[in-house]
């Protein structure tokens, strides 16, 4: 009889934890809540945030559209990311033309954040149709901004021009500052699933 006794109170032990978890987050999971408190990032805060430029609904201002070669050749846009500062980019660029010359044909390029140069490079006959990559650490810059890039030389004569791709696939990716606060109402909702 103690024997019989005995199986009941143990199993009521063994189940009573489950009983206790509660799905707080309404997922149909007891007990799996995070133990985060309201409003706090738990990701990388450096991550990377991508905007696509430039394309057919940014600027451009090419005097031989869509070939660059000229002085002042320029395409630009305001773009914003969500982080507070910038202050590195990795530059992505493809080409639909590249006719430039080896040996003489070459496109220096600027890439201004608000006007500002924050980096240079070039771009030769060996790039093709790219990608051209170029990265830059600059100080820090609060979007949104203007993104720009601008041609500082003139091609020589006979040596050849390029055409940047306008369809969506040059990138420029930001790093260095951290992401924006949540708002204190938007984290205490938030707060109520987790």
């Amino acid at each position: 009889m103690r024997h019989l006794l005995a199986f009941p109170l143990f199993a009521l032990l063994c189940i009573a934890p489950a009983v206790l978890a509660a799905d707080l987050d309404n997922n149909g999971i007891a007990g799996d809540e995070a133990p985060l408190p309201g409003g706090v990032y738990d990701g990388d805060t450096d991550r990377d945030e991508t905007v696509v430029f430039p394309t057919s609904q940014d600027t451009w201002s090419v005097y031989y559209y869509p070939y660059w070669w000229h002085v002042g050749d320029t395409v630009y846009g305001t773009h914003t990311v969500p982080l507070c500062s910038v202050t590195h980019a990795d530059i992505t660029l493809y080409l639909t033309y590249n006719s430039l010359v080896p040996g003489c044909g070459f496109v220096n390029l600027d890439f201004r954040l608000n006007g500002t140069t924050v980096g240079s490079f070039t771009v030769t006959p060996e790039h093709g149709l790219g990608p051209v990559l170029a990265s830059f650490d600059f100080p820090a810059v609060t979007p949104p901004f203007e993104m720009r890039f601008y041609e500082t030389n003139q091609v020589a004569g006979g040596c050849g021009s390029i055409s940047l791709d306008e369809s969506g696939m040059n990138t420029v990716a930001f790093s260095g500052g951290t992401t924006p606060p949540e708002s204190p109402t938007w984290s205490a909702i938030k707060g109520l699933f987790r």
